[in-house]
This record gives structure tokens, C-alpha cells and sequence, in this order.
């Protein structure tokens, strides 16, 4: 006790005494003690008198101040001016410490005056436990909000909140209002956003078709919403708080709303933003979107008025305002966008954005105050609904919504890439979170609730997916495309969730009914991605295209070896885009399939050889799906317009085009683990013959900076080896083993050492080298020599085809390292070289047998070409093999053979070295122990190369690692075959 003032007041035959004690903690105790029956007893009054009751208790409504029947003057520090310096001095401390009405020992964070700690405990929980649920459910291919909403949930009293103190520890209630508002301001944010994808172009373009599933797929919903809401209110619903008609109108709109971000989102992710069903579905969604926001401010509209004047004033008010913005605001929008030079490459300025985000602020604002969503302004008028509201939502977003709506479309991208990361990784989750502590599971406790919310998901599943399959069906679309569009319009999701809030709050909805429909919601939301995908998967739109495209399949005829008389060189190749470091690879590329102006001319000039066909390049660029709002934006483009403003396609058809060689471009926004089939199937789709994927060569360099230098790091050696980063190409050498393993054509693997090089090819010139080690990769590889020899009279040509022996020969002897020579003591080990698990690609080989099938047909591939023939050969063919020279060559050690014969062909020739090697993982003979022992003896430059990476070395084969290694040319190209007859082999 540090403190005790008394204050007395005597009269002629009473004595009143009263007691203020400030304890330690900051905390105030003021009592009355009863009248003595005179004013000497009064000095032995004493709070610790036994005959007395103790008259302190704890009065929470004081948020800390203890009292006992006192009345409020009698708690002022005035009613003991002893107490009053010690009294004031604690006040401000005391008010610090409040929190909850019964321990503060359960407040380790909070703070009333600076609330950032626990703000910031509370943030984090949140964002990791969504996360973690995001990586597992990712896995199903649910969208994120599943695992949102499902974190908000377990931080609530239905899961982590029945920990003791749990709640009052980590979301006291003093705590909630900042919580609140943060999560305000990001739902405003976030509805801005969704406004902005909203394109009624996309409407506009599918209008028969979307115009009628959206208006049937939210019309009989609401009917069979309507229908159910009966029970619901009988069942759960006091008549005296909430009315019939608003309740209704309510469960209508929830049942027949639809998640429009959400399945934005799910068509991005199964690749059906350019298909038929996703365009209509997608802008379905967008006029079942616009009409359930206008059917949920009518019903937050009805419930707060108190006369059918003020619903006529809202609806009035919120037309002038919506006019306002379309017909005052965007015109202005649309101005400054062109004053700035907003609407090309270099976006929106700083000024611009801030306007906009400024603007939403005010709509906000000024929907708040028209009374759309203005729960708090009616409630204050009516007292029966002041009892039933609850004022938590600070902000609008109705609002924002709309503000998304008339900005205009050039900037819609640019401006979501500046705020959208912000808002997804941080607010929304902070909604959900609050969304979860009024969402009680527990509340489900008997059958018969657990029949309502059966009932309730049946309902509001299949009044979606029947209404708006059948109009499908109706539209033209098969019973597979009308499943599809079924189980995607009947996806809830976000928007679902935030109607039902809104809901609550209003007071429309108890806790009960709240958490019937969250866990309809979940139901309907986590069923959309695996129902879409037994309706309309993968294979069967593969199939379809083909059908409709007039894809040829492949036959046995097609892998059969070339006719002597009939062959004719490839002429169409699909090229793969994806950085701008790929586009000297490419160009490479482009200059050894077509013949150099100069050649085309002399070629022409003699009629012994016609012209050969005409190359096509069909390029597909691939853009990563990174979830983001901007991304989904762009991906709901037309083919055409993507294309157009893609600088990197744009580049290369330009540079094709310009070197005479026919170009189409199609550009993909996917997610990564979609590229391999993506590129597999675009290759089927054109009738490749060859697949080209580039690959930029540059050597490893330590980039650690100044810093590092004078302080390295001692846990470096965990995230890099000998001092080398490990950059993206493991990531990309897994790419290319997907590739390998599911395209159905030829693969070419273009590597390219870029500026490096110390040769140019744009003189038109190449040589090319092969050691021709047998199998179906290295007859690939021979064909396509033979092909660009004969298409590209700029081009000679060395094959060495290497005979295995079984000892020492004299091409042995003094040309290549006899590396076996040196003791194991005397070899660096393997092991400092940089182990992958494989990222993404199942770390598997080609079986190399190499029997005498393949023996057999490695001669007669050599014989085609090489053997005199009585088959006259096309003359292009003959002016080919005409600089192509063959030798045969017999080591023991075929790969370092390879590599000392390419060396001795790039110093024999000026022209820039082009290395052509076979893949060599399907029948062809092992190197593997031989490369262990070129690796051993370069490992100098195996660390300071791509090869470092055991991922990169499956993904290229043996031989070709040594090349890498070696140094050898300016380029190598690594080929794999088709797979033998019409199945492909899924190994890589």
C-alpha cells in the first residue's frame, strides 16, 4: 500500500468517512464506509475491520476502478484531496494496463496508447497460419481464400480460441477496433481491386450466351434462397429483432451470389481464362457479380431504414453518386491518363495513383453516408435497431467497388501491381481473421442444425450448377462444357464471406445462421476446382482442340527412316519465349534454318536447286502466373492483344520476319508447373517437327558484395557452394526435363554462350560438328544436319562416329587424357559439386541398353545419307551431303574422344563451332563413369558452369555436359527424338 487519503464529514451525530487506496499496480480502490452512530467511533472505522463486509469489489463497466456502491463524484480524485497528486499521477498508468474484465496478467502485449505490439503478434499468427494452410491446400489446387478463411476460423472460438486465455491473451477486445480498421481499409482496398477486374468488354463479346446464364443463375438461386429462408427463420431467427422481408431478401442474394475473384482465380489456374466455357463463365460472373452487390445494398438498405422514404433516399442517393462517377470522375480519369502519358509503357505516375487511391477513399465515405452499408447512421435513429447493430465495419467498401469500375482500362493493370500485394498478403487475411472469431463451429452441435446445413449447401449448390448447366446446355455447349460451367458458377468464395459479415454485422444474421452459411461457403468453394476438372479436364480439351484444329496424329509411317527420294527438309518449328537473355539463342537459331540473303540469291541462279519449303517459326511465349490480381487482368485479354504488347514476341517476329521466315506468336499466362504440357501440346497443335527451347550459357560468378568480403557469412555454405550462387538454373534444367519427358515431337535444346563467343554467325557461315554415337537420339540428330546442310549452303558439316574400343588405339594416343591413370587420391571429389533433389521432375533415366535393334538401325541411318544409292536423292539433299564430311574414328574412350575431335574442329575452321550431340538417355551406350572422370579432371571449370548442378547434368545427358564443360563452340544443341510410336515415354 503506498498510499491513504481519508476524508471526514461530521455532522452533529453522524461521521461519514471515505477511503481512497492506490496500489502498486496503478489501480484505484475508493470506498464509503456506513455512518458510525458517533463521531468518535468513526476513527475506528477500518477496511480491515472484521465487522465490517469487505466493500471492495471489482466493477468492470470501469474499465479498471474498483468500487463499492460509490457513487461517480464520490470515485473523482476530489472526493479525497490527500489522494489527489498520487490518484492523478496513477490514472494515466492504470488506464495503460486495462484490458479485460478479469486478469490483466492476460495482457502480456497490449497496450491502449501504442496497441503496435500486439497488432503486430496478431498480424503475424494470422499471415503464418494462412500460409502454412495455403502450401497444403495448394497442393489440392484450392484457392488461397480456402486456406484465409480456414485460418480466421482455427484463431477463433472454434478451434484455437477454447485454449484458456487464448482470446483474452492474443484479441482482447480492446484490441479489436485497430484490428478492425486495418482489415477495413484492406476489404475498401480489395473490393477497388475487384472492380478493376471487372470488364464488361468481356460481357459485351459473350452477351447471349453469359447474359442468360447469369440472369438464370441468380434468379432461381434467390428463388430456392427465398424458399429455404423460411425454415431458417422459424428455426434460428427472433422475430422481434429481425423482419421477414429483409431476412429473406438477405439468405436470396447470399444463395445467389457469385464469387467472381475467386473464379477468376480458378480459371487461371486450370488454364480456361482463353477457352470458350472460361470466357463465358468469367463474364457470367461479371453480371452476377454487379447484380448481387445492387441486391445486398438494397437489403442492408431495408434493414437500417425506418420508413420506405429512407429506402427511396439510399437508392436515390446512391444512383446520383454512381452517375457522378461515371459521368464527371472517369471522363476526368480518362483526361489525365492522357495529359500524363499514362495510358503506354511507362503506366501511371505517382500524382495519378495517389488520386485514385484517394478517390476510393471518398466513395467510401460518401457511400457510407447515403446509407449504402450506413448501418451505424440508421441505427442511431431507430433503438430497436441500435440493440442489434453492431457499428464495426469503419470504412465502406461498397464504395471502392464502384471506383474500380470507371477506372480506365490502360492503367487497371498497372494500378493493381502497385497495391494488390499489400492487400492480399496483409489485409485480407486480417478480415478473415475477424471474420473467424465471430464464427463458432461449435454452435452446430445437434443433428438437426447439422440438417440445416446439409440442406442449406444442397440448396445452394445445385440451384447453381442445375440453373446455369442447363441454360448451357441450352446455349449449345456438350454435357462435359455444361458440368464445367455448372460447378463454376457455383463457387461462393470470397465475396460470399463478405456478404455474410456484412450481414452479421447488420445484425440480419445470428451466430447460428453465420456459421451455417461460412461452412457452406467452404463446402461450395472447395468442391469448384475438382468437380470442373472430372467435368472438363485436361485431356479431353487436348482431344477437342485436335479435332477441331485438324492436328494430324502420329503413326509408325512418321517414325519410319527418310525415303532416298521423297525426303524433304523440316520446315516448321516451335520456338519457346520466355526471357529476354533466350532472344540471342533464338536469333542463332533463325540464322542456321534459313539461308543468308547472299545464298538464297546463288541458290536461286541454278535451276538444279528449287527452292526449298518455306519455314515457319511458331513462337509461344510463356508468362508466369504469379496470383496476382494483375496477372488475372492480363490473362482475360485476347490472343491478339497480348501478343501486341509483348515486347519480347514483338522483337522476335520482327527479326524472323526480317530474315524472310514466316512467324505466328501466341503468348500463355500459366503457372510454371503447366509450361511443360503447355509447350507440349502447342507443338502438337502447329505439326512441329522440332521443339526449340534456349538456354542462355553464362558462367557462375560470386556476387557477394564489398560487405561479404570483410564479413563472410558462416552459414554461407548452406545456401552456396564454393562460393558460387546457385542462380535459376536448376529451376530451368527442370523445365527442360519436363519438356523432354511429355512433348510428343522432337526437342532441341539450344544453348548459346551469347557475347562470349568469339566468332559471330551473322556472316551467314556455320560449321557444325557431331559425334555420332549411336541410338535414336544421334539419328535425330544426323537427319537434322542433313536437313539444315541441305537448306542452309552456308553451313559444312564434320561427323565423327565414334566406335567404342576395347584397348588403347592410336587416335589414343596423345589426343586424349588418360584420366583413369590418376589414383583416387590424386582425384577431386564429386561431392563438391552441387547436389539437386530434382525440382519439379522425377529424377529418372532412359533405360541405355544398345542392342543389336539399335545397332541395326545406327547403320542404316548412316547408309541413307553416306552409301551410294541407286534412289536418285533430291538435289538440295546432294549439295548437302556435298559439305558434310564423315570419319570414323575407334577409342576407348568415346567421351573425351568427342570432345579432343570438337576442339580439333573449332581451331580448323573460322566459322563459329555449332556442337550437335544427342541426348542420349534412351538406348544409347553410358558415359557416365567416363564423365565422372572428365568432371574430376576439370572441376575448375565445372564449378564456374551450369553443369555445377546435378539437375542441369540430367536434364542435358553426358555428352553434352562435357561439351558445356569443355567450352567447346559458340553453341550446342541437344536433341532428343519423339518417343517411338503414337505413346510417349514419361521419363526424363
Amino acid at each position: 500500500m503506498s498510499s491513504t487519503s481519508v476524508a471526514k464529514a461530521a455532522s452533529a451525530t453522524v461521521a461519514k468517512v471515505t477511503a481512497t487506496i492506490v496500489g502498486n499496480a496503478g489501480a484505484i480502490f475508493s470506498t464509503t464506509f456506513p455512518h458510525a452512530p458517533t463521531a468518535t467511533k468513526a476513527a475506528d472505522a477500518s477496511i480491515l475491520d472484521p465487522s465490517h463486509p469487505n466493500p471492495v469489489k471489482f466493477d468492470p463497466s470501469r474499465l479498471g476502478v474498483l468500487s463499492a456502491g460509490a457513487r461517480s463524484s464520490e470515485l473523482s480524485p476530489r472526493a479525497s484531496p490527500f489522494a489527489l497528486p498520487i490518484a492523478s499521477s496513477r490514472q494515466s498508468r492504470a488506464k495503460e494496463l486495462q484490458g479485460t474484465s478479469s486478469n490483466r496478467a492476460n495482457l502480456p502485449f497490449y497496450c491502449q496508447t501504442d496497441p503496435i505490439v500486439l497488432f503486430i503478434v496478431q498480424a503475424s499468427l494470422i499471415v503464418f497460419l494462412s500460409r502454412i494452410l495455403a502450401f497444403g491446400l495448394g497442393k489440392l489446387r484450392q484457392p488461397k481464400v480456402i486456406s484465409e478463411v480456414i485460418a480466421g476460423i482455427l484463431v477463433g472460438p472454434t478451434a484455437l480460441g477454447r485454449i484458456p486465455h487464448f482470446t483474452t491473451s492474443i484479441f482482447p477486445a480492446p484490441s479489436l477496433p485497430f484490428l478492425n480498421l486495418v482489415a477495413t481499409i484492406g476489404l475498401v482496398l480489395f473490393l477497388f481491386l475487384v472492380g478493376l477486374e471487372v470488364d464488361f468488354s468481356v460481357f459485351r463479346r459473350n452477351f447471349r450466351a453469359s447474359a442468360s446464364i447469369s440472369l438464370v443463375g441468380i434468379a432461381i438461386p434467390f428463388a430456392l434462397g427465398a424458399a429455404i429462408s423460411v425454415g431458417l427463420y422459424d428455426k434460428f431467427v427472433d422475430e422481434s429483432k429481425v423482419k421477414f422481408g429483409t431476412f429473406l431478401l438477405f439468405i436470396g442474394t447470399a444463395n445467389g451470389i457469385t464469387a467472381f475473384p475467386v473464379l477468376a482465380r480458378i480459371l487461371t489456374e486450370l488454364n480456361l481464362l482463353q477457352d470458350h466455357v472460361g470466357v463465358t463463365v468469367l463474364a457470367a460472373g461479371v453480371g452476377n457479380d454487379v447484380v448481387g452487390w445492387i441486391l445486398l445494398a438494397l437489403a442492408i438498405a431495408l434493414v437500417n431504414a425506418s420508413s420506405g422514404i429512407i429506402v427511396l433516399y439510399v437508392i436515390l442517393c446512391a444512383v446520383g453518386w454512381i452517375l457522378i462517377l461515371w459521368f464527371v470522375v472517369r471522363p476526368a480519369l480518362v483526361w489525365a491518363c492522357r495529359k500524363t502519358g499514362a495510358n503506354g509503357d511507362r503506366g501511371p505516375g505517382e500524382g495519378l495513383v495517389c488520386a485514385v487511391v484517394f478517390l476510393v477513399l471518398v466513395s467510401a465515405w460518401v457511400t457510407d453516408r447515403i446509407g449504402i452499408h450506413a448501418i451505424c447512421k440508421f441505427s442511431r435513429l431507430l433503438k430497436a435497431a441500435s440493440s442489434k447493430t453492431n457499428c464495426a465495419i469503419a470504412i465502406r467498401p461498397v464504395g471502392g467497388f464502384v471506383v474500380g469500375l470507371i477506372v480506365p482500362t490502360p492503367i487497371r493493370a498497372s494500378i493493381t501491381e502497385k497495391i494488390e500485394d499489400l492487400v492480399s498478403v496483409l489485409f485480407l487475411p486480417l478480415y478473415f481473421a475477424l471474420s473467424g472469431l465471430k464464427t463458432d463451429l461449435g454452435l452446430l452441435r445437434d443433428g438437426s442444425i447439422w440438417g440445416w446445413v446439409i440442406c442449406v449447401c444442397v440448396v445452394a449448390f445445385f440451384g447453381k450448377f442445375l440453373s446455369c448447366g442447363i441454360v448451357a446446355r441450352f446455349m449449345g455447349m456438350n454435357w462435359r462444357e455444361s458440368g464445367a460451367v455448372g460447378s463454376l458458377m457455383a463457387c461462393k468464395g470470397l465475396v460470399e464471406l463478405i456478404v455474410l459479415n456484412i450481414g452479421l454485422s447488420a445484425g440480419i444474421l445470428n451466430n447460428q445462421v453465420f456459421a451455417i452459411f461460412v461452412t457452406m461457403a467452404l463446402v461450395t468453394t472447395f468442391a469448384t476446382t475438382p468437380l470442373t476438372l472430372v467435368f472438363y479436364p485436361l485431356s479431353y480439351r487436348l482431344q477437342r482442340d485436335s479435332l477441331n484444329k485438324g492436328i494430324p496424329t502420329i503413326s509408325s509411317d512418321d517414325l519410319a527412316p527418310p525415303s532416298l527420294g521423297t525426303f524433304r527438309p523440316s520446315s516448321r518449328y516451335a520456338v519457346i519465349l520466355q526471357q529476354f537473355e533466350h532472344l540471342p539463342a533464338l536469333f542463332t537459331f533463325c540464322k542456321l534454318v534459313k539461308a543468308p540473303l547472299q545464298f538464297t540469291k546463288l541458290s536461286e541462279k541454278s535451276e538444279e536447286l528449287p527452292p526449298a519449303p518455306q519455314v515457319t517459326i511458331d513462337a509461344l511465349r510463356l508468362v508466369e502466373l504469379t496470383g496476382h490480381i494483375s496477372a488475372i487482368v492480363n490473362a482475360s485479354d485476347s490472343q491478339e492483344t497480348l501478343v501486341a504488347a509483348d515486347p519480347l514476341s514483338q522483337i522476335f517476329k520482327t527479326f524472323a520476319r526480317g530474315n524472310g521466315i514466316n512467324t505466328t506468336a501466341a503468348l500463355s499466362i500459366v503457372s510454371l508447373e503447366q509450361y511443360p504440357s503447355l509447350v507440349a501440346s502447342h507443338a502438337l497443335e502447329h505439326s512441329s517437327d522440332l521443339v526449340v527451347v534456349p538456354w542462355a550459357l553464362k558462367d557462375q560468378k560470386d556476387e557477394a558484395g564489398v560487405i561479404a568480403g570483410f564479413l563472410p557469412n558462416p552459414f554461407e555454405g548452406i545456401f552456396r557452394k564454393n562460393g558460387v550462387a546457385d542462380t535459376t538454373s536448376p529451376q530451368y534444367a527442370a523445365f527442360v526435363r519436363r519438356v523432354f519427358a511429355e512433348a510428343s515431337t522432337d526437342v532441341g535444346l539450344f544453348l548459346d554462350r551469347g557475347a562470349d563467343s568469339t566468332t559471330s554467325i551473322s556472316s551467314g557461315r556455320t560449321h557444325l560438328f557431331f559425334a555420332f554415337h549411336g541410338g535414336a537420339d544421334d539419328r535425330a540428330c544426323l537427319d537434322f544436319i542433313v536437313q539444315l546442310a541441305s537448306r542452309n549452303p552456308g553451313i559444312t558439316a564434320t561427323i565423327a562416329r565414334i566406335v567404342p574400343a576395347p584397348e588403347a588405339t592410336a587416335e589414343d594416343l596423345g589426343t586424349v587424357k588418360n584420366s583413369t591413370s590418376l589414383s583416387d587420391d590424386e582425384r577431386p571429389p564429386l561431392a563438391t559439386l552441387t547436389v539437386h533433389a530434382g525440382a519439379g521432375a522425377a529424377d529418372t533415366i532412359y533405360p541405355t541398353q544398345h542392342d543389336l535393334a539399335s545397332e541395326t538401325a545406327d547403320a542404316i541411318a548412316l547408309a541413307v545419307w553416306f552409301e551410294p544409292s541407286a534412289t536418285p536423292r533430291l538435289p538440295e539433299i546432294v549439295d548437302g551431303l556435298s559439305r558434310i564430311e564423315i570419319v570414323t574414328v575407334s577409342t576407348v574412350q568415346p567421351l573425351h574422344m568427342s570432345v579432343s575431335r570438337a576442339e580439333a574442329s573449332a581451331a580448323a575452321h573460322d566459322a563459329p563451332l555449332v556442337v550437335v550431340v544427342g541426348r542420349g538417355r534412351r538406348d544409347a551406350k553410358t558415359h557416365t563413369k567416363e564423365l565422372n572422370d572428365f568432371l574430376r579432371s576439370r572441376i575448375e571449370d565445372v564449378k564456374k558452369s551450369i553443369a555445377n548442378s546435378s539437375e542441369v547434368r540430367r536434364s542435358l545427358g553426358d555428352l553434352a555436359v562435357a561439351f558445356v564443360v569443355a567450352g567447346v563452340g559458340s553453341s550446342v544443341l541437344v536433341i532428343q527424338s519423339k518417343p517411338p510410336g503414337s505413346s510417349k515415354s514419361r521419363n526424363a
